[in-house]
């Protein structure tokens, strides 16, 4: 009904309570027959609809009803509880009651009321059934309905016209002091019944939906309600009831959840379909689903925010627990990684439309032929590809095989069959016919469940069984809670032998599937905690726990992307500092990159290890920027010195790191950090013998052999791997410092690197070739370096300038040196047929005189460092100017820093190894050996000391003549005779103490002798061992 009319009945009928005669149909001469009467009266009893609307006014005008009042008012309440709740129907009610209200007045409204009104009273919620509360209701719906239109009209609109009050019901009679609207009272009093089981919030749903305009301000509605204060009293009844219904929503809302998870949870711990918790969550789900509805309904009204329901997880969790069998899959976002690839996926999801063959076969009564189905079974068990098993699947039902002997063979079949290759075909075909084998599906999940359950507790395992289990799984035709009971009991036996085995195979095979699929992503992700939390038990051993890590990673593996991932959060300052180094160091000048690098907080930890990262990482910085990087950590030095030394120490272990890993994914890496050395070796951060003995390292390191298998090919350095020349023309390139020590050693090691190039595979690469050719091109014309052309020539050259550089050292290397020379000579002569023979002739002396100058530059820097700076600063003070002294001073400041404090660090590393009974032992022998050495000393204060009587081997003449190196005037038959008689000869220092002064002397002995012959044996023998010793260590390091 609309407001107009509303409007127009509500003014009638307001002029009719006032005592007018409003009705406008009535007659001035009334029927006032029996028949007409009574008639009225049954079609009230019938109840009032729009087909009875015209037939009932009619009568209402012309019949005259008088003497049958009081009965007409008993009808009319007994024909308003069958009112269909239609708007049709309703609006008849309120215009047949319009009429009868303006025909009667008093006299028939306010009986009326007052029978009415007691519908409206509430049973106790005990006392009736949840079937009879559902009618209640129903009934509820329609008369609040049929009031409030009554109400709006001026019929129904205050309890002041109702001439009983004990005829009231009790909750009205309760409220009369109050003085609130008939309406509020009655909608308070219906909101409230049966609250907890949602009968109530149809009704307010249904007033909302058809009485808008009394939640809405300044309308038409305004003129016809006769409280003031209706629509503020509605507004604060239906927002309140809003919140209490959403509450509620989500009250259920959980509960439900709890309930459905509860049972999950019971299936999976029993791995058996059980009923627990489910007649309950029966229960509480329509009740939610009232509430879920007048809930959104309400909010939405009321423009109130929505509660918060969960309904995606909900909806997920509700089908993941239903115990029916799968039997189709859903499609999975790309996101989501289920499957390998795309062909996987379709394998396992794109199955074919078998249903219109299986319906023409239904139509097929006659029994399959025996050679068809032996047919049928010889192809099944050939089938190797999807295409082949679609097809049988198509075939079992053409050829209409299917029966209760057939699905038996089909059983016994898959059970014995051993072929492992072929169980994910075997899974399609069931999960193809599906609907149509429930009886056979099932029987073989029991025995696929029955065989898995059979090694969870033994000793046994049955990968084939895991296996047809697992592809089952991929095609979703195996309840949630058999999977999940199976895993969760290997998880908590994981004691029990092979249980970790089977759960390997079987997290091969479904890890990623199952944490990924949103239908078993949040079971498996519990399965997931359970297994880190087994994990910590400590009475789990080590393998078995190695073993738990293999199956975390099986289900997580990781990604390249998440590998590379930095998730390390840093501070502003720390961030400041990264853009800095990283990206902008070419924008600023040297001095105020150390300014502002002096500002930073070096006493935090955490900024000093961003800095120390930031500077040992070459590779991460533009390599036009390595240069200037030097150049700031070089400024740094004067004042963060143990810094600077700590990242050259880094630097230098990381240059040996690269060569034992020797991964070529690290090939820039190394090279920056080469280049990185060679420029803080420019900036006289670092020694020339430290930069020299690294180049060294990078030549040598792999290389084992001796003469010309010096260099040979091994599996560290092989003879077509070039990348350490690569290196090392990066460190020469960019050598920019020259100092004294550095000249006189860089022409060997140019020379050993030149015959380094020629054991390597040839011809060389193009770049190899350029960047040589470049690197010796700079040394010809700053050192006058020529290169070999070939590897005779080169070999040849590198024993000449390693016999040149022996010095007094060279008698013993004389021999070795000019018998290999002298074959270089003879080979060159010789045929081409015998070239590579020649080769290792030629070049057999070479590593003999490579560890004679090794170990005579060693020994020298050992027994004299101090000889060697004097001799080296006399050098630069004539050779260059003060420049280059300043360098020298301040890179031995670096290395004199560096020693102490590796020094130090030894020592505390050293004291932290003993304990205090250690120490306390150590200091006891400490102090006996300081009492015994002055009790020697006490005893020796009045002895009187002899003279040395040992003989001087130099001083005879004869001996002389003996040591003396023949003349040349001898000519070379002598000198072959001398060479073949006389003995080597060896130099002792003998020490001679004459009252206080200590002379020495050297004397060069026969080594024929035994003293020297044992001395000689010994140092060989300690030589061997310190040989075999590295060779182990080495070895076991890189095993």
């Amino acid at each position: 009904m609309d407001d107009e009319r509303r409007l127009e009945l509500s003014e009638l009928n307001t002029r009719a309570w006032n005592g007018e005669e409003v009705f406008p149909l009535k007659q001035a001469k009334l029927d006032s027959s029996i028949k007409r009467n009574t008639g009225f009266i049954k079609k009230l009893k019938l109840g009032i609809t729009k087909d009875s609307k015209a037939s009932l006014l009619k009568d209402l005008s012309e019949v005259s009803l008088e003497k049958y009042l009081s009965e007409i008012i008993n009808t009319t309440d007994e024909g308003l509880q069958n009112v269909p709740n239609k708007n049709d129907d309703v609006a008849a009610v309120v215009e047949v009651i319009s009429g009868l209200h303006q025909r009667f007045n008093t006299r028939f409204t306010c009986e009326l009321m007052a029978l009415f009104l007691n519908h409206f009273a509430c049973p106790q919620e005990d006392s009736i059934s949840e079937k009879e509360a559902s009618t209640r209701v129903s009934k509820m719906r329609t008369n609040v309905r049929i009031f409030t239109e009554l109400y709006l009209v001026g019929i129904f609109n205050s309890l002041d016209n109702v001439t009983s009050k004990d005829a009231l019901p009790v909750f009205l009679r309760k409220r009369l002091a109050k003085k609130e609207s008939v309406l509020v009272s009655i909608l308070k009093e219906v909101l409230s019944f049966n609250f907890n089981d949602g009968f109530s919030s149809s009704i307010a749903t249904l007033f909302v939906k058809k009485f808008p305009q009394l939640f809405e301000e300044n309308n038409l509605a305004d003129k016809y309600i006769h409280d003031k204060d209706l629509k503020y009293l509605l507004q604060g009844i239906f927002k309140k009831f809003t919140e209490v219904v959403s509450a509620r929503a989500v009250q259920l809302n959980k509960r439900t959840k709890k309930l459905i998870k509860e049972h999950q949870k019971c299936q999976i711990r029993t791995g058996k379909e059980t009923d627990d918790f489910l007649e309950e969550y029966n229960a509480t789900l329509p009740q939610y689903e009232k509430f879920k509805s007048a809930a959104l309904v309400l909010t939405e009204f009321f423009k109130l925010d929505p509660p918060e329901l969960n309904e995606e997880v909900e909806a997920q969790e509700d089908e993941a627990a239903k115990p029916s069998v799968i039997t189709n899959a859903t499609g999975v976002s790309p996101s989501q990684k289920v499957w390998e690839n795309d062909e996987v996926r379709k394998f396992y999801e794109a199955l074919p439309n078998i249903d219109e063959i299986h319906d023409q076969s239904l139509k097929n009564n006659a029994d399959p032929a025996g050679d068809k189905v032996n047919n049928f079974f010889r192809e099944l068990e050939e089938a190797d590809t999807k295409e082949a098993i679609d097809h049988l699947s198509v075939l079992y039902w053409s050829e209409n095989l299917d029966n209760k002997a057939t699905r038996k063979r089909l059983m016994k079949f898959f059970i014995e069959n051993k072929d492992w290759s072929k169980l994910r075909l075997y899974s399609r075909f069931f999960a193809t016919n599906s609907k149509y084998f429930h009886e056979l599906i099932e029987e073989f999940v029991n025995y696929v469940d029955s065989g898995f359950r059979s090694q969870l507790h033994s000793s046994k395992i049955n990968v084939k069984n895991i296996i047809f289990f697992s592809e089952m799984v991929k095609f979703m035709q195996l309840p949630i809670y058999l999977i999940f009971h199976k895993i969760r009991t290997l998880i908590i036996n994981l004691h029990v032998p092979n249980n970790i085995e089977i759960l390997t195979v079987l997290f091969e095979h479904l890890g990623i599937f199952l944490i990924n699929k949103p239908e078993y992503k949040a079971h498996m992700e519990k399965m997931m905690a359970l297994l880190k939390e087994k994990k910590r038990d400590r009475q789990l051993s080590i393998n078995l726990k190695g073993a738990m890590d293999n199956l975390i990673t099986l289900v997580y593996p990781p990604s390249i992307k998440s590998l590379n991932a930095s998730t390390k959060e840093l501070s502003p300052e720390q961030q400041f500092y990264h853009i800095l180094i990283r990206r902008e160091l070419q924008s600023f000048e040297v001095g105020r990159v150390v300014k502002l690098l002096r500002r930073a907080h070096w006493k935090d930890e955490t900024v000093r290890d961003t800095l120390f990262d930031l500077f040992v990482r070459p590779e991460e910085l533009s390599y036009q920027n390595i240069s200037i990087m030097a150049k700031v950590l070089s400024e740094l030095y004067k004042y963060q010195r143990n810094f600077v030394i700590t990242c050259i120490d880094e630097l230098l272990e990381k240059v040996e790191r690269g060569l034992e890993i020797n991964d070529f994914t690290h090939s820039m890496h190394r090279v920056a950090e080469v280049r990185y050395l060679t420029e803080l070796y420019s900036f006289a951060l670092i020694k020339p013998n430290v930069l020299l003995d690294t180049m060294y390292l990078i030549l040598k390191y792999g290389h084992n052999g001796k003469g010309s298998y010096l260099f040979s090919p091994n599996d560290i350095d092989e003879a077509d791997n070039y990348f350490k020349i690569q290196l090392l023309s990066t460190m020469l390139l960019n050598l920019r410092r020259n100092t004294s020590m550095l000249s006189k050693k860089l022409p060997l090691f140019l020379r050993f690197y030149e015959y380094y190039t020629f054991t390597k595979e040839q011809p060389l690469p193009q770049e190899t070739q350029f960047s040589l050719q470049t690197t010796f091109q700079k040394y010809e014309d700053e050192d006058g370096f020529e290169r070999s052309s070939t590897l005779q020539e080169s070999a040849v050259r590198l024993t000449s300038m390693v016999k040149s550089l022996s010095g007094a050292q060279g008698d013993v290397t004389k021999e070795t040196s000019s018998t290999n020379l002298t074959k270089t000579n003879s080979g060159a002569d010789s045929s081409e047929d015998e070239s590579d023979d020649e080769d290792e002739e030629e070049l057999s002396g070479v590593d003999d005189t490579v560890e004679d100058v090794e170990e005579e530059a060693d020994g020298e820097e050992d027994e004299s460092d101090e000889d060697d700076e004097e001799s080296e600063e006399d050098e630069d003070g004539e050779d260059e100017d003060a420049d280059s002294e300043d360098e020298d001073d301040s890179y031995r400041d670096v290395v004199a820093d560096r020693d102490i404090e590796q020094k130090r660090m030894y020592d505390e590393y050293q004291a932290k190894l003993k304990d205090e009974n250690e120490r306390k032992m150590e200091d006891e022998l400490e102090q006996q050996l300081q009492k015994m050495m002055q009790d020697s000393m006490d005893s020796r204060k009045n002895e009187k000391i002899a003279s040395a009587k040992i003989p001087l081997v130099g001083a005879n003449k004869t001996n002389s003549n003996f040591v003396a190196e023949p003349t040349e005037t001898e000519g070379n038959e002598q000198e072959s005779r001398i060479a073949g008689q006389q003995p080597k000869r060896v130099a002792f220092t003998f020490l001679n103490k004459s009252g206080k002064k200590t002379q020495s002397r050297t004397l060069r002995l026969p080594s024929n002798v035994d003293f020297v012959s044992g001395v000689l044996e010994e140092e060989e023998r300690l030589k061997n061992e310190r040989e075999k010793i590295k060779n182990i260590v080495l070895q076991r390091a890189f095993d």
